[in-house]
């Protein structure tokens, strides 16, 4: 049986780890390659205070960052494009010509075709359509990498290879609204804490795929650890939320789309 290949496209340097860092784990425990690609180097960030860096540095840090915890999962390669990081919706950053969100969608989706290509995914994993709290580079970067995806189903017959499956990485509501809550108690000036929290993440309904990892977890919180110059999400959770996010991960099949929810137990059921 050939190995399984899993490519993981995400927007900014720690989505990879803090979205799907323990599915990737356990693929490549199973033997799968696991590879990722991150179209910014999450300059417009933040800089928690146990981190040694600037706002001059913090591009470079979050790189290193980057490539230590795909390192921990055991991914075999972190890609990065190199576009700037357009910050949270509504900042200054998005109006910066030279932002992620200011470019054009055929150039970034040329650069996933060309990753894709030469990786040669079975599965292609990225974030949900509305980017999981609706920051504008989770979503550009989701809808590139369907794009790239379609593309390639539609003419990769010709190139001796074809992408099967295509997921996207969710956040049940339920999930998000008990951190959310959290941190709008204990930090209502934050300004994520006044986002709607009927808009984060997705219907529970939705969900078509629950992977279980738990006995990863020690590993996939160093992998998070790896991130010092970001807030783990494990910060706003209360501590059985936290426990129920290190052990599993929730997924929509976007394609092929499933007759039943629930028909399947992992990312490559079905792929021979």
């Amino acid at each position: 049986m050939s190995q399984k290949t899993l490519l993981c496209v995400v927007a900014h340097p720690d989505d990879e780890t803090f979205g799907a860092g323990g599915t990737l784990i356990h693929a490549v425990s199973e033997g799968a390659k696991v590879v990722t690609v991150c179209a910014t180097r999450g300059e417009a960030g933040e800089i928690m205070d146990r981190a040694n860096a600037t706002p001059e540095t913090l591009a470079a840090v979050r790189e290193l960052e980057y490539r230590k915890a795909g390192h921990i999962m055991g991914v075999s390669e972190s890609i990065l494009l190199g576009y700037r990081d357009s910050g949270m919706a509504g900042t200054p950053e998005n109006e910066l010509p030279n932002a992620f969100i200011q470019q054009s969608e055929e150039q970034v989706v040329a650069d996933l075709i060309e990753v894709m290509e030469r990786v040669r995914p079975d599965v292609v994993l990225t974030m949900d359509e509305g980017g999981g709290y609706g920051h504008p580079d989770h979503i550009f970067a989701s809808a590139c990498a369907v794009k790239a995806f379609e593309q390639l189903q539609t003419d990769g017959a010709t190139r001796g290879w074809a992408l099967k499956k295509l997921y996207f990485f969710a956040f049940p509501r339920s999930r998000m609204r008990a951190a959310w809550e959290r941190m709008a108690a204990e930090q209502p000036d934050n300004p994520m804490a006044q986002i709607d929290v009927e808009t984060l993440g997705v219907p529970d309904e939705q969900i078509t795929l629950t992977v279980d990892f738990p006995q990863h977890e020690e590993q996939l919180r160093e992998a998070f650890a790896a991130h010092l110059s970001q807030e783990s999400p494990l910060d706003r959770m209360p501590d059985e939320t936290a426990a129920e996010f290190l052990r599993s991960a929730s997924y929509i099949r976007a394609y092929p789309q499933p007759a039943v929810a629930g028909d399947e137990t992992g990312l490559f059921d079905g792929i021979d």
